[in-house]
């Protein structure tokens, strides 16, 4: 298993047309986000990176919407998405559209949204897989192989466990990762989700911020004598000569 962290400058992608099959890619991540976010309230909604704050989210209920991207002209804050510029518990839902394909250390990013989101705040994330037909084609291109790191969704999903997400919904699709058109590639490609989800190359995760409180319970142990009495206590006092030379 490969580290998460990378000392390697990636370059994060800027339009889904960058991607392969992009527009399609886009198309099906935008129905995914429209079923979601209907379930969602609340009063700040934040896209991070560049694809995420392409997507349209005028259905959500949330009407305080923030962009912020490291650059880019549909974001209204640039910043370091490793550093978020919030404060904590703050942030009521989240997009994360492949952002943790091209991060150098996902666990930073991943803590980062942890800590601005509030108590059964949401996040959305999606990402490509390693074990589909795309991640195959990485393997064989020295180019894509240095622009984007795989994470499985299982791994992605430990991740957000050990943060203290619960998983609300899965889904992954493209399993031909290619449009399908006609009428065969399209029966493949509904086998495929249907039955052979492990393969396809795109999952859609939303997860919900969750903390265990802490209740406190009395206990009814009592001693069967009191401890302390009543009694006044007396100190004895030392006194010291003083030795006068």
């Amino acid at each position: 298993m490969k580290i998460a962290k990378t000392s390697h400058i990636l370059t994060p992608i800027t339009n889904w047309l960058q991607l392969n099959n992009g527009q399609y890619l886009q198309q099906q991540t935008q129905h995914f986000v429209n079923n979601a976010i209907t379930h969602c309230f609340g009063y700040h909604l934040l896209k991070l990176g560049q694809l995420s704050t392409q997507l349209d989210t005028s259905k959500c209920a949330i009407s305080h919407q923030i962009h912020c991207s490291q650059s880019g002209v549909e974001a209204g804050l640039h910043c370091d998405l490793q550093n978020l510029p919030f404060q904590d518990s703050t942030i009521d839902l989240c997009m994360l559209m492949h952002e943790l394909d091209f991060s150098s250390d996902p666990h930073q990013l991943l803590r980062e949204i942890d800590r601005i989101l509030t108590l059964d705040g949401t996040l959305i994330i999606s990402g490509y897989n390693p074990y589909s037909l795309f991640g195959i084609k990485t393997l064989f291109t020295a180019k894509n192989t240095q622009r984007a790191r795989l994470f499985s969704p299982n791994r992605v999903i430990d991740w957000l466990h050990l943060l203290g997400f619960e998983i609300k919904n899965k889904q992954q699709f493209d399993y031909i990762f290619t449009r399908p058109q006609a009428p065969i590639p399209k029966l493949i490609e509904n086998i495929g989700q249907r039955y052979l989800p492990f393969f396809c190359s795109v999952y859609f995760i939303v997860a919900t911020k969750k903390t265990t409180l802490i209740t406190p319970i009395k206990s009814t142990f009592a001693f069967s004598k009191p401890i302390i009495n009543n009694r006044p206590v007396t100190t004895k006092q030392s006194h010291s000569k003083n030795n006068i030379l």
